[in-house]
């Protein structure tokens, strides 16, 4: 005679069913993704819509270019001048963008104009445009397309996790 084995009982779960691993995955890719695109856009837009105030309130100072950066190859950052200037009596100095997107084509000149905030003077618009916060990463070009990437990825494993039943899952 043979003897039977009694079946042992199926080993407890550990960790998180897959499901809920995948879940865990895409909600944060899917809000980390919509942050960023959300973030990108509004920053711009308050730096625009601020360099368009100070052009029409800020008071107009001459700044000096003391220095250039980046912008000398692959890989080398952004291309960007470091201006200084004066108002009422203190010093300020920052480091904005050169020129447009594609950087600077020769160095900028010994001086250049800025409008400069009376309220608060170390905010200002540059002649060239750029504001003291165009050097943030949310004004980078590639922020909008990773966020978007992101949050399409997020959405795709959001959508498959509901659509499937749980059987699937197991």
């Amino acid at each position: 005679m043979t003897r039977r084995r009694r079946q042992s009982p199926p080993p407890a779960p550990t960790g998180l069913r897959p499901r809920t691993r995948v879940l865990l995955t895409a909600l944060p890719m899917l809000l980390l993704g919509v942050g960023l695109v959300v973030g990108a856009v509004a920053y711009r837009w308050r730096v625009s819509s601020e360099a368009d105030r100070l052009r029409a309130e800020g008071v107009r100072v001459t700044a000096y270019v003391s220095d250039r950066a980046g912008g000398q190859g692959r890989g080398s950052g952004v291309d960007r001048i470091e201006v200084s200037y004066l108002y009422e009596s203190r010093s300020y100095s920052t480091w904005i963008p050169c020129a447009g997107e594609t950087g600077c084509r020769q160095t900028p000149g010994p001086t250049m104009d800025v409008w400069v905030d009376p309220d608060a003077p170390g905010t200002f618009v540059a002649a060239n445009g750029h504001t003291d916060g165009s050097l943030s990463f949310l004004m980078s070009w590639t922020i909008p397309p990773v966020g978007l990437l992101l949050a399409a990825v997020g959405t795709i494993l959001l959508v498959l996790v509901v659509r499937t039943r749980d059987e699937q899952w197991r």
